[in-house]
């Protein structure tokens, strides 16, 4: 019998692998909460989908990708009935993404031909761990079943549409149906961060006030007060999270895109605009220079403009594509999105 750990990372992975746990660890690299995610019936073309994404921000090479996701997928390939996958997943939207891709991709096999699938009940971040912390961990995994898997299915195919219609619906439907939200909770749950963290991937649509998603908005209320640094603000950032998912480089990307656009709303304090680092390079300066609101960025934290409005919109949210012809935004106070169409 094999037994397979997937998690989340190479942090994660690292720290489990000197749990001296047996079996082999894959890491599922791959931050699904940036750019396009269709669906993923044909691999090739969601491998290179994906790989070109990640390419074009210089955070990754086209084919290092394309062969890292291949691997991956080929690792999955490999286990069968008799053979044990065990899920090592944190609480964060990064994760819960990753999760229900992989429960996806197992529900489409036979009852037959699929492994034994297992999850831990972390209710922590993993990478964090001391090596002795992991066995305890695993002793008390829980079985995935078939309505698990049909749930994952069913999260991912809502998250990979073209609308967030979908994704709106299973949230609040898996809101009224999975209770408990964490595992110490509940002895039986399997799912229980899921449905936080689809709301949370919700909260990136612009929001219905000033066209700002929850991490620019943010962003952008952390530097209210007034400059800071880079790094200052990526802290300031992190600490407004329920559950940290965002990395640092996707992170450089999203000040990037408020500041390298028609009006600015984050700029240097000599007022050059923030420009992401490629991840190849030395990125502490980055990190060390000081940015500001610009006085159009303080009318939009205060609702008196509008970010989209003023500088259109080209972003995927999953399978989404928000664009000035035709985009959603969200109701923080109806917990809804609305389809805003072009002008």
């Amino acid at each position: 019998m094999l037994t397979l750990h997937l998690t989340n990372g190479d942090s994660a992975a690292s720290a489990l692998a000197r749990s001296g746990l047996p079996g082999d660890i894959v890491s599922w690299r791959d931050v699904l909460h940036d750019g396009p995610v269709p669906p993923d019936n044909d691999l090739r073309v969601f491998h290179r989908v994906r790989a070109e994404f990640l390419a074009g921000r210089g955070w990754s090479n086209l084919l290092a990708a394309i062969t890292d996701f291949e691997q991956r997928d080929a690792r999955l390939d490999d286990v069968g009935a008799g053979d044990e996958v065990v899920l090592w997943f944190e609480p964060d939207l990064y994760d819960q993404l990753q999760l229900i891709q992989i429960l996806a991709r197992f529900e489409r096999r036979a009852p037959s031909e699929r492994p034994r699938l297992t999850i831990v009940p972390a209710d922590c971040y993993l990478g964090l761990l001391l090596p002795e912390k992991f066995a305890p961990l695993y002793a008390a995994r829980r079985e995935i079943t078939p309505e698990d898997l049909v749930h994952g299915r069913v999260t991912w195919r809502a998250f990979t549409s073209s609308t967030p219609d979908e994704l709106l619906a299973v949230t609040n439907r898996l809101d009224r149906e999975v209770t408990a939200r964490t595992y110490t909770s509940d002895d039986l749950v399997r799912l229980p961060h899921l449905v936080a963290a689809l709301r949370r991937q919700l909260e990136e649509y612009p929001d219905v006030d000033a066209g700002l998603s929850r991490s620019e908005r943010q962003l952008c209320e952390a530097l209210s007060p007034g400059a800071i640094t880079l790094g200052k603000l990526f802290a300031a950032h992190q600490v407004m999270e329920s559950w940290v998912w965002l990395g640092d480089v996707s992170f450089a990307w999203y000040a990037e895109r408020l500041s390298d656009c028609a009006h600015p709303i984050v700029v240097h304090t000599n007022g050059s605009r923030v420009i992401a680092p490629l991840r190849a390079t030395d990125g502490r300066a980055f990190w060390e220079r000081t940015v500001q609101l610009t006085s159009f960025g303080q009318d939009v934290v205060r609702a008196r403009a509008d970010a989209v409005q003023a500088n259109g919109i080209d972003r995927w949210i999953g399978g989404t594509h928000c664009m000035k012809a035709q985009y959603w935004r969200w109701d923080a106070r109806t917990q809804r999105t609305e389809l805003v169409p072009g002008t």
